[in-house]
């Protein structure tokens, strides 16, 4: 499974070789789990290319104050998610999950 996320405000956390975060995402653990080995694309709108991405590596329930109870995701930059189009269809919120199922 796939995600396309819109994020505005570039919460990016650069991690060591090449590996990010992005968090506060209202979203199931469980769905979130499911998502590791796929893809996550990230937009300023949804009618827009992508502009960052990568591999889900891992998932997390943060539990800061201001995030508590949202997942965050690593990921492994890959510049194949850049430029990447979805249609409007299926987005819930800030999110789009395309199962390949």
């Amino acid at each position: 499974m796939n995600i396309h996320v819109i994020e505005q405000l570039n919460n990016f956390v650069k991690l060591p070789d090449d590996k990010w975060e992005s968090g506060g995402w209202s979203i199931d653990e469980s769905k979130a789990e499911k998502l590791i080995g796929g893809e996550i694309y990230f937009h300023k709108k949804r009618t827009e290319p992508s502009f960052f991405g990568g591999s889900i590596i891992d998932c997390r329930v943060d539990q800061s104050p201001e995030c508590q109870g949202k997942v965050v995701f690593t990921f492994q930059y890959d510049g194949n998610c850049r430029n990447v189009h979805t249609d409007k269809y299926g987005w819930s919120k800030k999110i789009k999950i395309i199962s390949h199922e």
